[in-house]
């Protein structure tokens, strides 16, 4: 299946119950990493959640993403922004020119590409030297734990949470070359946004399909046990791979 198709139908739930990134890790790149002010090209961009973060530290943000509802969510989300610029492409053809993004960056997506091919675009579309493979991950908790019993028994795409990601493969892409930054991210959510965030996995049912109604039940029966007062805690954490290539 082309993997630019994962997430039709799914753009409304993922632009409104996933999380943004912790705002530490924009300020690191901004002070540290030299992202300020400069063209970054955000690729598998989705609704735009990371490309918000560049865009508030005065980046030119182009917006790498296949996926026609979610690259129109990201259109109306940040359209407001000057220095946003959408782009219909993906991790191995970009449609960027040579040399012409300082970095780039790839949020919740890096499991989706083909390394290799990836690889080979960064270098060609970079004049800089770093790229960002960030990830909100869900920290250590009892919730998360029943989260994947029942991703297990009524999700037969699912593979865990981080979709395949290890510190081989990052250590593989960058020869080792990379390190691991890691910031507090904990939200807080009401029962219709946690639905959400669980349904707006690429593995999760979609409406109609098979276990659908089941997911929604079980995902429910979750925030209810693990909640206080209508409020759950969600505890995960922002991280950053963030290496060279060159």
């Amino acid at each position: 299946m082309d993997n630019s198709k994962k997430f039709d139908g799914r753009s409304a739930v993922y632009s409104v119950a996933r999380p943004h990134y912790a705002e530490q890790l924009f300020e690191m790149l901004s002070t540290e990493y030299g992202f300020c002010g400069k063209p970054i090209a955000d690729i598998g961009s989705g609704t735009g959640l990371f490309t918000e973060g560049l865009l508030k530290y005065g980046n030119t943000v182009y917006a790498v993403e296949p996926n026609n509802e979610m690259r129109l969510c990201a259109e109306e989300y940040l359209g407001r922004h000057s220095s946003f610029v959408s782009v219909r492409g993906d991790a191995s053809h970009t449609g960027l020119k040579s040399s012409s993004v300082y970095a780039v960056t790839a949020a919740q997506a890096f499991h989706w590409f083909e390394p290799a091919s990836f690889r080979e675009e960064c270098e060609r579309i970079m004049y800089g030297k770093y790229i960002v493979l960030s990830y909100n991950s869900r920290a250590e908790a009892p919730i998360h734990d029943a989260v994947k019993a029942v991703n297990r028994a009524l999700c037969p795409s699912f593979k865990g949470f981080q979709g395949g990601i290890t510190t081989e493969l990052i250590s593989d892409f960058f020869d080792g070359r990379y390190e691991l930054k890691v910031f507090c991210n904990d939200m807080e959510m009401d029962e219709d946004t946690f639905v959400k965030r669980n349904l707006s996995s690429s593995y999760a049912p979609k409406v109609g399909e098979q276990n659908y109604e089941r997911y929604v039940s079980e995902i429910k029966n979750i925030f209810a046990r693990y909640s206080s007062g209508g409020v759950l805690k969600y505890p995960q954490v922002s991280k950053a791979y963030i290496g060279t290539i060159r």
